[in-house]
């Protein structure tokens, strides 16, 4: 679980998945020089953590974006598309009549943290650094940027990309060009002294915690209510539900199972159930990029599609809290519109072992007499990777070696440091790994095709890429061209006619194994703090990972009196 990033991953500190802490202070020591409370957190980290304060890298500290460096909106994933963004730096915008031009107006109260003002000219830069950095410029389709005055500007694209402006607007963190400019190599530069426009500034950092304290320069200074944030690292989720249990935690990303019952005695301790966590086994499974393994054949992934017992999963590892999954990674229930005629039901909740062994001998596996199968000598032997504490994927998988067995597969599981398991994916080092398909910036399935199913969001074996994106390794030419044909248009019927081109590839193909809908918890206590959305009113994510939403977030604090 990336339960990181974009993504996310969360629940009380009892949960087991996505975020990590290691040395928590109490609350009762933890205040500013100005009597407010400085808040624990914990977001998913596990081992030491590595400075990385720039926004733009897929591997930088949780907080630094959203609560130092914003975007110019935040659209609200977790609600209709019809609400319309939240104005962050940015106050409006409108799209040209074919979709090829953006324009954008800033705010004009804006000053960074070390004091230099703020301007459209910083927003155009930073999409023309990204747009001229091959590293950052990923998909190779980022907009060129103009300045039209201090406060306007527009983003010029190549083709018509009505779908991009959730991405971009929010999900492009803006950076001062007067530092930024400077700087050799902005895609791998690590940014040790960050200045940005949000609510919060880095004040101390160490391999084990690190601390962001209030920026004296942001526009809403009284809405900052608490002292700062001191983010933690542990050893996994059940080393944060005890801090978090022991009141030493303030806000925390932890997967606790069973959450309603364990919580139930704890009135100081808040929960809210939110979004949506695809719960994955990811395949390297493009073999012409360079992956290797028995993975890379569709047979043994659509086999263990087929030999999966996704209602044991569920009972085991979520408390029968999750809900179905569809192979089209569209929602079952927001995107009941949008999945193709044929594909409606979600995946089986039981195993079908025999159809498993009989795709696995159509395309040529025999059952050995160990029980498993093999191929021109290879015995069907698979490793997946789990980021070690992570206790929901951990007791997935070991129900899932159970599962596969029977169907004459074997799986090992490995668990790794959060850090390994994330850049092994991005480089394409590995076999199968458990994680989640998050639903990008609006609710639309595009963003989740676009992501995670993208060749343009790929790369080789070898070659590093967003770790959060599509690490299949998938490349299927009719699904880029039904996401170009979606992205030229705002018509949801023609959108719709897209999507299932795209469904009926990805379901016969399989790149991630569709495993559960995960509903994800966000955990909190309410002894010093209170202000965190609520389930009947998700006007942000509560979780610490998501951003913007975290800085959305900061700003509704209130301390306890």
């Amino acid at each position: 679980m990336i339960r990181s990033s974009h993504l996310r991953l969360f629940a009380s500190c009892v949960v087991a998945a996505a975020f990590g802490l290691a040395a928590c202070t109490t609350g009762a020591t933890n205040e500013s020089s100005q009597g407010a409370p400085v808040l624990d957190a914990y977001a998913g980290a596990s081992g030491t953590f590595v400075a990385n304060w720039n926004p733009l890298s897929p591997t930088v500290l949780t907080g630094t974006q959203g609560m130092i460096y914003e975007p110019l909106f935040f659209f609200n994933n977790l609600q209709p598309a019809g609400d319309g963004p939240t104005p962050l730096l940015g106050t409006e915008y409108s799209w040209n009549d074919d979709g090829t031009v953006l324009s954008v107006s800033t705010r004009e109260d804006v000053t960074w943290s070390d004091g230099e003002p703020f301007s459209a000219r910083d927003v155009a830069f930073t999409f023309n650094l990204i747009r001229e950095t091959p590293e950052l410029n990923t998909t190779g389709t980022s907009p060129r940027a103009e300045v039209v005055d201090d406060t306007h500007l527009t983003l010029t694209f190549e083709q018509p990309s009505f779908v991009s402006a959730p991405t971009l607007l929010g999900g492009t963190y803006i950076v001062p060009e007067h530092i930024w400019a400077e700087k050799p190599d902005p895609a791998t530069d690590t940014n040790a002294h960050p200045v940005g426009t949000g609510p919060m500034m880095v004040e101390d950092f160490s391999p084990q915690s690190y601390l962001l304290t209030r920026n004296p320069e942001f526009r809403q200074q009284d809405e900052i209510r608490v002292g700062g944030l001191r983010f933690h690292s542990l050893s996994g989720n059940q080393a944060a539900t005890d801090r978090l249990l022991a009141g030493q935690l303030d806000w925390a990303g932890v997967f606790i199972p069973d959450v309603a019952t364990v919580l139930d005695s704890r009135p100081d301790i808040g929960y809210t159930f939110y979004g949506s966590q695809q719960v994955v086994l990811a395949a390297c499974s493009n073999a012409d990029l360079g992956c290797e393994g028995p993975q890379t054949e569709r047979a043994v992934r659509q086999a263990l599609s087929a030999a999966l017992d996704r209602d044991q999963v569920n009972t085991l590892a979520y408390y029968g809290n999750a809900r179905p999954i569809s192979a089209t990674f569209a929602l079952v229930d927001r995107d009941r519109d949008l999945i193709a005629p044929g594909l409606e039901q979600p995946e089986p909740g039981s195993a079908d072992v025999a159809r498993a062994e009989q795709i696995l001998e159509d395309a040529g596996w025999r059952r050995g007499a160990d029980g498993v199968y093999a191929k021109n000598g290879e015995r069907l032997s698979l490793t997946v990777q789990v980021t070690t504490g992570y206790t929901d994927y951990i007791t997935a998988l070991d129900a899932m070696v159970q599962q596969f067995r029977a169907a004459g597969i074997e799986m090992e599981v490995r668990q790794v440091a959060n850090s390994e398991n994330i850049s092994s994916q991005g480089l394409g080092d590995y076999e199968l790994a458990i994680g989640a398909i998050y639903q990008g910036r609006g609710p639309d399935p595009y963003y989740v095709y676009e992501g995670y199913f993208s060749s343009e969001n790929t790369g080789p074996v070898g070659e590093s890429i967003n770790p959060y994106g599509n690490v299949a390794r998938y490349a299927n030419p009719e699904v880029d061209a039904a996401l170009q044909a979606a992205a030229s248009t705002e018509d949801m019927a023609v959108r719709a006619e897209q999507y299932a081109t795209i469904q009926h590839e990805i379901v016969d193909d399989l790149p991630y194994i569709p495993v559960i809908d995960n509903i994800t918890a966000a955990t909190y206590s309410t002894v010093r703090v209170t202000g965190f959305p609520a389930e009947d009113d998700l006007w942000a994510s509560p979780n610490i990972g998501s951003a913007p939403d975290n800085g959305l977030v900061l700003l509704r604090l209130r301390p306890v009196d």
